[in-house]
């Protein structure tokens, strides 16, 4: 492909490879505005709670309660929201028949323990056109946007091969400032910018919080740069990998409130590590001062925890001060996680809980 490969072009080469294979996203070219986006959500909502609802759509009143609940202020509050009770995000509906139910109903948005499968529906939409707010703004048309149940969850903003990759970021950092990713595009939690040659990825975050030099190039697990956009997208936009991304693999910082989405290498260790488990195999992670293992040996802790058979995982540290900044991590990053976090004394508080049942 030639360095003057329009944008266009590029666009919808992504968009083949997005939707190549079974069980892959979904193009979408007819939802090009934010009134087609949140009918396309109510229809996927509805699908998916038949029985909570009766089978009975929601009114026009009803769907603006649930509206409401899904605008956030910031994208960490998104998260918050998206992490869910165990993993399923949900609103709250009051019905206005209320013989079809006196207290208010919870109706299920996304399940992220249900990832590739159910009720889980992948769609991928381009050239959607964000509304003017205030007569002095101007409209603005966004690249490729993923959407899991029909919410956006991950936005890719491109460039042709003759412009850095910069570009895009400087794009998305417009239209944040801007507030465009307002409205039902303030569920996004991953952005992602590409020239096609040279690729990077982001946690979505607020215009001050969003800084280049946290710009991640996806690398495989012999280490290998993964720089190509198509490659990019086999690799980490492919299903399940776009949904695990943006669920099992990003943190939330209750202390500095933004999102965090985990390093490449990060990741193929938490893999390795659920793979030796399974197989009831020791093994060590093997990480440099700086490359962040606290956050790793938390998430490999948590991701432990989604095997059936285990209930616990036990962190040991062998420095006082170690054991203070570790504790005060974990329990940031726990904030928002369905996991306790609980320190032990002595040999004897060490017994109790190991035998204990919580």
């Amino acid at each position: 492909m030639s360095k003057f490969t329009s944008e266009k072009t590029i666009e919808y080469s992504l968009i083949d490879q997005l939707t190549m294979g079974e069980s892959q996203w979904t193009y979408r070219g007819d939802l090009t505005s934010e009134d087609a986006l949140w009918a396309n959500f109510k229809q996927i909502l509805e699908q998916n709670n038949q029985s909570a609802l009766k089978g009975i759509a929601l009114t026009e009143a009803e769907f603006k309660q649930v509206q409401t609940q899904l605008q956030f202020p910031t994208f960490f509050d998104a998260a918050k929201w998206l992490s869910g009770e165990n993993g399923v995000a949900r609103v709250t509906v009051r019905r206005d028949d209320v013989t079809l139910s006196p207290e208010p109903i919870r109706l299920m948005v996304i399940n992220n323990n249900n990832i590739a499968g159910g009720s889980s529906v992948y769609e991928v939409v381009n050239q959607y056109t964000s509304d003017k707010k205030e007569t002095h703004d101007r409209k603005r048309i966004f690249d490729v946007t993923l959407l899991i149940n029909g919410l956006p969850m991950i936005h890719i903003e491109l460039k042709n091969r003759s412009n850095p990759y910069i570009e895009a970021f400087r794009q998305i950092q417009k239209y944040v400032k801007e507030g465009k990713f307002s409205g039902i595009y303030s569920t996004l939690q991953m952005f992602v910018v590409s020239n096609a040659s040279q690729t990077r990825y982001i946690a979505a975050g607020q215009f001050d919080k969003l800084n280049d030099r946290f710009l991640s190039r996806w690398v495989d697990k012999n280490n290998n740069p993964v720089e190509e956009y198509i490659d990019f997208a086999r690799k980490v936009l492919s299903i399940p990998e776009a949904h695990l991304m943006v669920s099992q693999y990003s943190v939330m910082d209750r202390d500095r409130k933004v999102l965090i989405l985990l390093r490449p290498y990060q990741i193929h260790a938490i893999e390795a590590v659920k793979e030796a488990s399974r197989r009831q195999e020791s093994g060590f992670v093997w990480h440099t001062t700086g490359s962040g293992k606290t956050l790793t040996s938390y998430k490999v802790a948590g991701n432990l925890l989604q095997i059936p058979k285990l209930d616990k995982t036990i962190f040991i540290v062998d420095r006082v001060d170690l054991d203070q900044q570790t504790t005060s991590s974990f329990t940031a990053y726990a904030e928002y996680d369905p996991i306790s976090i609980d320190e032990t004394d002595n040999v004897s508080d060490l017994m109790r809980k190991l035998a204990g049942d919580d």
